[in-house]
């Protein structure tokens, strides 16, 4: 079906009014949050040098919300991100076709080259940057654009500068951006003919002027599934100029689309019906943070007023020189009796009491950024397992394991799938074996976090374990309610042992049977090799005859050892 672009440029901007307005709402929180815990983050205003952080800098009077969001931004890296580590592994989700050796090798292949690719590219730098972004204001995108010479680029952006939409999964489908490119950018990427005629005059005298760019990414209503071209792709990509200074569509700079989603967007804690997140650390952290700042200017108001108070003067000390430093000395005619230099008021203020509840204030900050985890993380990151991390802080894991969970979700596993299909796209990954026709790969996560989330459900299955064997030392019966099978497999899951390390119960249960098979044949081969010599010690008593009692002990177990095989003795 044929799309009508008569009015497209309308369109777009339409859309682009209509989000800005559902997210409307949240600039305000936003805006706070960038005063006062973040100033170099954050596009909320039209103006390009309206959001200057340099000025906004001086505003900030205690530093530990901005240190703590950088603590979280470092732990979520090292903790789900780590570049020197391992922090994925591709399966197939099916254990009998994860051990095909074929499909082993493929995954393995699969997996370096795109930690390669990580590498290569800017992925860790805009991860990072995604890590900040949503850890203060709820909310993070990341656009995964296709290159020419690394195979993908990413572009992180800030908190202000896009607007999302959801679909009926609640998934976010839909990303419009506003930026800002020179005219020299603009002719660079598109091409004169392109461009509208102010931007080749602006490129041809003012290379560095500015224009106001909108880029929409969304769902492709009308097309063609059995066309492949980029107009009917499953998802349309448009960038126009704001003011183009012509009408019609003039101002439409490139109409493509996307085989998928191109933009990877994580939220902190969004439900269903959300489109962005109602919670975040910095949105919990902001009212202490704003009274944290508060105690600080009061705190030096106070002592300001200690060590420099105001003082009331005689009137004849108006003009002459009056020196207030230590042991300077100042002379003024006093002719009203009792004339004298005193203090307006004499504060006696308790900063203990301020300082006591600033700490406190503190720590509150802290612990809405799970300040202490992250810097544990930091500092025994190399000593310590995820088990130990598991048993410190398992209250903190269990808090955070529904955030985890939804960012793996969110933001790593489209960011792999997405990068996976760029590269497939390209040539760049191995032909996959035959196993692997049709069936979609999924990602495991091998993070210092997620092992320590599993360590945390290992650690109630110990608990359980040590209970049920207290039972078991006054009724031992309780022990034939534990599957042992089970509960290796379990502990297995729990840290992520490979599956090649692991027997199927079905092969445990049978290698079991043999091995009590094969004791029972020695056992019973034991025993007749014990009836075997004793009967070979009684050969040597002598029987008189079947009636003496000795005699008839020799002769029933000569005849159970014939029975046996050992009718030689």
């Amino acid at each position: 079906m044929a799309v009508d672009e008569s009015n497209l440029r309308e369109e777009v901007l339409r859309r682009w009014a209509k989000l800005k307005n559902e997210r409307e709402d949240f600039v305000p929180q936003w805006l706070e949050i960038s005063r006062h815990i973040t100033p170099a983050s954050g596009r909320f205003l039209e103006s390009r040098n309206r959001n200057n952080a340099r000025g906004r800098w001086n505003r900030i009077y205690d530093n530990t919300a901005t240190r703590a969001a950088n603590i979280l931004a470092a732990g979520l890296m090292s903790g789900m991100t780590d570049p020197s580590s391992q922090w994925f592994a591709l399966t197939t989700g099916d254990e009998n076709l994860d051990q095909s050796y074929a499909v082993k090798q493929y995954l393995d292949q699969v997996q370096r080259i795109l930690e390669m690719a990580f590498t290569r590219t800017n992925t860790y730098q805009s991860l990072h940057h995604g890590w900040k972004e949503v850890g203060v204001y709820g909310t993070e995108a990341i656009f995964i654009a296709e290159d020419a010479r690394y195979g993908f680029h990413c572009y992180p952006m800030r908190c202000g500068e896009y607007c999302i939409a959801t679909n009926f999964r609640g998934e976010v489908d839909t990303i419009y951006r506003k930026f800002w490119m020179t005219a020299s950018q603009l002719v660079g990427q598109f091409g004169r003919s392109v461009c509208p005629q102010a931007v080749r005059d602006a490129a041809a005298t003012e290379p560095d002027k500015e224009f106001k760019v909108i880029h929409a990414v969304e769902p492709r209503r009308d097309r063609d599934p059995g066309r492949r071209d980029n107009l009917n792709m499953p998802y349309r990509s448009i960038m126009l100029l704001v003011d183009s200074g012509e009408g019609g569509n003039a101002g439409i700079l490139e109409e493509t689309g996307y085989n998928e989603f191109p933009a990877v967007v994580g939220r902190w804690g969004a439900t269903f019906t959300d489109t962005y997140s109602e919670e975040a650390p910095g949105m919990i952290a902001i009212g202490d943070t704003l009274q944290l700042q508060h105690e600080q200017l009061q705190k030096g108001n106070a002592i300001d007023l200690q060590v420099d108070p105001p003082l009331i003067l005689p009137t004849s000390a108006k003009t002459a020189e009056v020196d207030f430093l230590p042991g300077g000395r100042s002379y003024i005619d006093n002719p009203s009796a009792g004339s004298q230099v005193q203090s307006a008021f004499a504060p006696q203020l308790q900063l203990q009491y301020l300082v006591d509840d600033m700490e406190k204030v503190q720590r509150r900050i802290n612990q809405a950024f799970s300040v202490d985890m992250f810097l544990m993380l930091a500092e025994r990151t190399g000593n310590m397992t995820a088990t130990e991390v598991a048993e410190r802080h398992s209250e903190k894991l269990m808090m955070l394991g529904p955030v985890l969970s939804r960012l793996n979700t969110d933001v790593l596993r489209n960011f792999i799938d997405r990068t996976f299909n760029i590269l497939q796209r390209a040539g760049a990954l191995p032909i996959p074996p035959e196993e692997l026709a049709g069936r979609p790969l999924s990602v495991e996560y091998t993070s210092m976090l997620a092992r320590s989330q599993r360590a945390v459900r290992a650690s109630s299955l110990d608990n359980f374990l040590q209970r049920v064997g207290n039972v078991a030392q006054f009724d031992p019966s309780v022990i034939k309610k534990i599957n042992s099978m089970n509960v290796v497999d379990e502990y297995a899951d729990y840290y992520s042992v490979a599956p090649s390390c692991i027997r199927p119960t079905e092969e445990a249960m049978a290698a079991l049977a043999q091995e009590q098979q094969m004791q029972a044949e020695q056992a019973q081969q034991e025993q007749a090799m014990q009836q075997a010599q004793m009967a070979a010690q009684l050969a040597k008593v002598p029987a008189a005859g079947p009636e003496n009692m000795a005699g008839q002990v020799v002769q029933g177990i000569r005849q159970q050892a014939e029975q046996q095989g050992f009718g030689g003795l």
